[in-house]
């Protein structure tokens, strides 16, 4: 039987929901159903269309005369409307051996787009985009994975475990208090989702709702205060509030160990066209265009993207 894997770039695709089921407060777990789908990795994302693609378009002419009251119609006017795409970490992929592939996106309620999401149900159509962005460059062999995650940053990082079997890896999840942690404990006090990849978990809450008792940064702190590492023993990888990403680039960088970032932005269109996604960075050689003569330069978010070294992003 054929791969469901596909070597192709991304595409557009409609996508069944097979599950949409609740997490904690404001958290769902989305798995979404495909015929097929590229061949994706941890740290890329989907663009998801966050409204009913079934929606007939509809095409009026609005008098706009002085004076006059504008008459609306439409849902898309008279009500709120996700008209562009959401970005969304991939939490994970899986290539069933009965052909097709499943997605799995971890969402939280916080707008008009993820409140339609939320509403999903079984069998209910999605049309996504993707996959986009680069990915997360995996560890050496000999090398320990620190994977920092907090709040809706924690997905990729799941995603990431999948793939480090057999390797020496530790997750830390930050949330900020215990029933927006978007994970589930086993009865034995682990963490499924990484758990169920040989990764051990250390949650941190920052009202210490649930395990350590604040930031996560505090808690990979300690924890490489413990290990002693040497400089070249580990990677850090991380996702989440910009903040909390620019505390744990600052934790690698005086260690000097490597850290990849996941940089979250707005992003309308996912591919590069709307630019809207810069983000700031240093350049290897100021001589260099972009920008000649200066140190620095802007990136996009969803292409050069999004995951950065720590050392080259200019907060």
């Amino acid at each position: 039987m054929a791969s469901a894997a596909v070597e192709s770039r991304r595409d557009q695709f409609l996508a069944t929901v097979v599950t949409n089921s609740p997490i904690c407060r404001e958290h769902f777990r989305l798995v979404l159903s495909l015929p097929v789908f590229p061949v994706a990795a941890p740290g890329q994302f989907v663009q998801v269309a966050c409204r009913d693609l079934d929606e007939p378009a509809e095409v009026v002419e609005i008098d706009c005369s002085p004076g006059r009251p504008i008459a609306l119609s439409g849902d898309e006017l008279l009500s709120p409307t996700a008209m562009l795409r959401r970005p969304f970490s991939l939490a994970g992929r899986r290539d069933l051996p009965e052909g097709g592939v499943e997605l799995e996106i971890i969402h939280r309620v916080v707008g008009v787009g993820t409140d339609w999401l939320s509403r999903l149900r079984i069998g209910d159509r999605v049309g996504i985009l993707g996959p986009l962005g680069n990915r997360f460059a995996l560890p050496r062999a000999d090398q320990t994975a620190l994977l920092v995650g907090g709040g809706v940053g924690i997905p990729p990082m799941i995603y990431l475990a999948s793939q480090l079997a057999g390797q020496r890896a530790v997750a830390f999840a930050g949330a900020v208090t215990r029933d927006l942690l978007a994970l589930t404990l086993t009865d034995d006090a682990r963490v499924e989702e990484f758990a169920r990849h040989g990764v051990e978990t250390i949650i941190s809450t920052d009202d210490g709702s649930l395990g350590f008792g604040g930031y996560v940064t505090q808690a990979l702190e300690r924890w490489l205060d413990d290990a002693k590492m040497n400089p070249g023993d580990a990677v850090i990888y991380t996702c989440g509030p910009e903040l909390m990403m620019k505390r744990v680039a600052a934790i690698a960088g005086g260690r000097e160990i490597e850290c990849q970032v996941a940089v979250e932005r707005a992003m309308a269109c996912g591919m590069g066209t709307c630019q809207s996604c810069c983000i700031k960075v240093r350049k290897p050689d100021p001589s260099k265009p972009p920008l000649p003569g200066s140190d620095w330069c802007y990136r996009l978010a969803c292409t050069d993207g999004p995951v950065f070294h720590g050392r080259e992003l200019l907060w």
